[in-house]
């Protein structure tokens, strides 16, 4: 049975890519449906402007007239700008049912020539769309589910992406932290608390919801300095900061982001968003006619139990002294405490690059268990 893969030409077809997954996946125990409306405008040039860049080509592969796979590629121009290094990339490759060979080396090479047409000499991937959004192939914690914005796949993509010629460019990791009933902070950063709680040129305060887009711009000013030198790094630019605004903007509290300032100049942030794949549990990624009032309920009443930090930095020029330290942990702490009080007793601390000694560092201090593993592929073409 020979596999057909057509390039997406029309709004009918984009509807087709985007709700593949929820056919692909469902009855699976570790699959969390995303909510459909976050993945349309995900797709939407209007809502994020970023594709506008990209200019993604999205294709659909299909057997005996059934709809059975899907990819996307992409030239990132500004990836291209960074690193010099003629890669596109690819991304949202799955397949409707498992272990098919034959559709995933038919998307693969699809993905491949339209990015030789572009005049790349290099793929790599999977980013959804970049190394700032979802990215990175799970290939180790199958057992568990994805927390929110992190992705999701079946065991046996790994294998057949290495067998199409697909080599490891950087693997990433995912660390849980249990926090129990009792918040409590380790030995070594309860001795930097102490000098933060002394230090008066140090403060930290929680975002201000009325001024959610200027607080946005500030953290993605600190976050472009800090993992500037950062493996695969790329800006956020200010349409990606808008769409992460207006994205968050439904389940951001005052307390979800915790920004650390020395002598007034903002130095460091902890950013953590509730886990909207324990909220939206059995919904489907629907929100009519009953999911709204089911998702509302359990964010505003019950509460979630798990939560993501998805983003922190502190800026470089902070790096390594004493009171950067104290800003970091100053709004570390806070953040751990304020969502600890608020019911959180699990927090994915992701993604995190297995070079990063000061990251992997701080899961140990805080004696975290990596249990997912994310990688990041590449081949010549």
């Amino acid at each position: 049975m020979t596999v057909s893969v057509e390039q997406v030409k029309n709004a009918s077809d984009i509807k087709t890519f985007v709700e593949l997954p929820y056919r692909a996946y469902r009855g699976e125990p570790h699959w969390r449906a995303p909510l459909r409306i976050e993945r349309r405008e995900h797709f939407d040039p209007a809502k994020n402007r970023s594709l506008n860049q990209l200019k993604p080509s999205y294709f659909l592969a299909s057997r005996q007239g059934q709809v059975v796979g899907r990819i996307a590629s992409f030239v990132n121009p500004i990836h291209l700008q960074n690193h010099d290094d003629q890669t596109g990339h690819f991304g949202f490759l799955d397949t409707l049912h498992a272990r098919d060979d034959e559709t995933v080396v038919a998307l693969l090479q699809a993905a491949e020539s339209d990015l030789r047409a572009k005049g790349m000499s290099r793929i790599g991937g999977p980013y959804n769309f970049s190394v700032n959004d979802e990215c990175g192939l799970l290939v180790d914690g199958f057992d568990t589910p994805p927390s929110v914005m992190m992705p999701y796949g079946r065991s046996d993509l790994p294998e057949m992406l290495e067998e199409a010629g697909y080599l490891k460019a950087m693997d990433m990791y995912a660390f849980r932290h249990r926090m129990g009933d009792t918040f409590s902070t380790p030995p070594f950063v309860s001795r930097v608390k102490k000098r933060f709680e002394t230090d008066p040129a140090v403060s930290v305060r929680p975002l201000n919801i009325s001024q959610l887009y200027e607080d946005i711009a500030l953290i993605v000013g600190i976050f472009n300095d800090a993992w500037s030198e950062n493996w695969g790094f790329l800006p956020i630019s200010d349409a990606e900061a808008r769409f992460l605004a207006d994205s968050m903007k439904p389940v951001l509290q005052s307390e979800s982001l915790w920004i650390a300032f020395v002598d007034d100049e903002p130095a460091s942030f902890t950013l953590m968003i509730p886990n909207l794949n324990e909220a939206t549990l059995g919904l489907d990624g629907r929100l009519l006619p009953f999911g709204w009032a089911a998702l509302l309920y359990r964010i505003k009443v019950a509460g979630v139990k798990s939560a993501r930090i998805p983003l922190a930095g502190t800026r470089k020029k902070f790096h390594k002294t004493r009171r950067g330290m104290t800003a970091t942990v100053g709004a570390w702490e806070a953040c751990l405490s304020a969502q600890h009080a608020k019911g959180v007793r699990e927090v994915e601390f992701s993604w995190v690059l297995e070079t990063n000694k000061d990251l992997l560092g701080l899961a140990d201090i805080y004696d975290c268990d990596r249990y997912k593993t994310y990688r990041i592929y590449e081949k010549a073409l």
